[in-house]
């Protein structure tokens, strides 16, 4: 008696598969590599990915990061590269000034985005500066988007935000905020329920900036009220642990206290949770070859859950691809192809 492996079984049998794996199964055949890059598998791959992470009872977090980490913010810098986000496994970082580049480290796809109409130089470091960046997902356009933020005037202490979205690739004005921007503490975005935060100081109190990516619209949090267990202070990050927002201080994140955003409220973290868990961090490599850079990462590194990696960004590996109009390209071809690799590949005769 014959059984037959429809085409959806064999879809979900090469989901379960990792990135290497699956990017050997495209030399397949054409079919293979119109499914396996079409948007809906990649998603698909991609929440399967999510749920495997999240469901791994002793992984804590999986995270991107510099190669090496001496100093308490070196995970997004070295070599005057700077690591601006991650999401669904894109990583965008900034080479220098304020060139941008995105990358899925796990694919080795590159894309360089054009440079931001407003950049900094060292004649106008005074009255034009970066004051802030960020890079995540517009669940509403179905995009990602970088966000880089130019101070106007020096005096007036006014920012002006620009915004790309990969799909569009050009820059444009999202908004001006007045605001004084708390440098010390990072000009990095942190990436949370769909919007990037960032510290600020406004009328003499701190208070978190935060801007929704498919809105464009910005709000102010509170941070926890002050008293013998929560005092600010400079040391104080931002970061995501268990997908809420976190505070933490950075003299000591395995011992310090963590207040954590859940359900609108600040509410002091149980470390106990951590203790039988682990993070992996994942670190950036690169290669040159024939005169083209390749970036990727390495295998990972179990470290303390929510020690000195607390800050790097968020990580999972993917498919996504920083050139959205080639998933466009590669879901036509899946449904144009579809019948013929149910004809060819589809049907497997066990007996």
């Amino acid at each position: 008696m014959a059984a037959e492996l429809s085409f959806d079984v064999i879809e979900q049998l090469l989901v379960r598969l990792d990135v290497e794996d699956l990017i050997r199964c495209k030399s397949v055949c054409k079919s293979w590599q119109s499914l396996i890059s079409c948007p809906r598998f990649v998603k698909a791959h991609l929440n399967h990915a999510y749920d495997n992470d999240r469901h791994n009872p002793q992984l804590g977090h999986r995270r991107f990061a510099m190669y090496c980490i001496t100093k308490v913010d070196d995970w997004l810098c070295m070599d005057n590269t700077h690591i601006v986000g991650s999401c669904d496994g894109l990583v965008c970082f900034s080479p220098k000034d304020v060139e941008f580049v995105v990358i899925n480290p796990s694919t080795r796809e590159k894309k360089k985005l054009p440079n931001p109409p407003f950049r900094p130089n060292m004649a106008e470091i005074m009255t034009r500066s970066v004051v802030c960046w960020g890079f995540g997902y517009d669940s509403y356009a179905d995009d990602y988007k970088v966000v880089v933020g130019f101070r106007q005037t020096y005096s007036k202490k006014r920012t002006r935000f620009y915004g790309l979205s990969l799909k569009s690739n050009i820059w444009r004005v999202i908004g001006e905020e007045v605001m004084h921007w708390c440098r010390y503490v990072g000009i990095d975005g942190v990436l949370c329920g769909g919007a990037l935060h960032w510290f600020m100081a406004a009328a003499k109190k701190k208070v978190i900036k935060s801007l929704d990516l498919s809105k464009e619209e910005f709000k102010e949090i509170s941070l926890p009220t002050e008293d013998d267990e929560y005092k600010w202070n400079r040391k104080h990050r931002l970061v995501v642990i268990e997908e809420c927002l976190c505070i933490y201080s950075c003299r000591s994140p395995l011992s310090t206290n963590k207040w954590v955003m859940k359900n609108n409220k600040w509410q002091l973290y149980n470390d106990h949770n951590c203790e039988a868990k682990y993070d992996v961090a994942h670190h950036l490599t690169g290669r040159l070859h024939s005169s083209i850079h390749y970036y990727s990462h390495d295998d990972g590194t179990r470290v303390p859950c929510n020690g000195d990696y607390i800050r790097a960004s968020l990580f999972v590996k993917s498919l996504v691809s920083p050139y959205p109009h080639l998933n466009n390209y590669f879901e036509r071809q899946t449904r144009n192809t579809k019948v013929q690799f149910l004809e060819k590949y589809g049907f497997v005769t066990i007996t």
